[in-house]
């Protein structure tokens, strides 16, 4: 069986937040954002061994073969041209993170008029801001800009070049959902610092990974985590990676879009 590195925060939660749940509230991740962002896009874990540890959550595919999001236990990939499908059980998960999705906090959102906006909105709700969190938007949006990776090829490109050629296209006046997750600046490297959301309409037939929004009103479920347990990889490369580069977190934000934390 492979070993897997965990990061417990359970205890940290009981001394530093009254009340809080008892149960710890688990959060699955195979390979970090570094090894992503260092043209690890391969990997050697199956989404049938994701879907045992979450019913929620986001991702990608080997090659970067399109952007993954789960809800509801529905598990879809996007394409380039933000369609969705079902996940075939044997495709494989380079960078991965679910979790039973159980939310510990609802609340109805006003009007956040950009990406910033909502995050701005939503930080002073997290009752621990040195935990991460689950985070789920159901709303309607008069703008939402999406965008998909397309499938890479050996020798692999940068992800600042992946995100240079990926697809982007936008969506107007729809209903979706925001299915994503926020890290403390700390967990940099293993996870995205910040916010990182991916997107599906209700109709479940489009999506993707968001890069700039605006939300009329939604409805917030906000679940905190208190246990991590992350999958690294055992292959080749993997292994070669230099995953200590001074440079990786600079070209891991340029990629992702910029929203990291100020």
């Amino acid at each position: 069986m492979k070993k897997a590195l965990s990061a417990l925060f359970s205890g940290l939660l009981c001394c530093c937040c009254p009340g809080a749940h008892a149960k710890p509230q688990s959060l699955y991740q195979v390979s970090t954002i570094s090894a992503l962002a260092k043209r690890v896009y391969d990997g050697d874990i199956a989404y049938r061994e994701v879907m045992k540890h979450g019913n929620f959550g986001l991702g990608t595919f080997a090659d970067l073969d399109g952007e993954m999001v789960a809800l509801d236990g529905h598990f879809y990939r996007v394409d380039t041209k933000g369609r969705l499908e079902h996940v075939q059980p044997h495709l494989i998960a380079p960078f991965v993170e679910v979790t039973h999705f159980r939310p510990m906090k609802k609340q109805s959102l006003s009007e956040a008029r950009s990406y910033q906006a909502l995050g701005d909105a939503l930080r002073p709700l997290f009752s621990n801001a040195n935990m991460p969190y689950a985070i789920r938007i159901d709303g309607e949006f008069p703008l939402i800009q999406l965008r998909n990776v397309c499938k890479q090829k050996k020798p692999y490109p940068s992800l600042v070049e992946v995100s240079k050629t990926q697809a982007t296209f936008e969506l107007k006046n729809v209903k979706g959902t925001l299915v994503g997750f926020w890290f403390p600046q700390y967990w940099a490297g293993i996870g995205v610092p910040g916010f990182h959301f991916h997107f599906v309409t209700d109709k479940r037939d489009l999506g993707g990974h968001v890069s700039e929004l605006h939300l009329n009103h939604g409805q917030l479920q906000l679940n905190m985590i208190d246990k991590i347990d992350v999958q690294l990889p055992h292959h080749a490369t993997f292994a070669n990676a230099h995953l200590s580069d001074e440079k990786c977190q600079a070209e891991l934000k340029k990629a992702e879009g910029g929203h990291r934390e100020r």
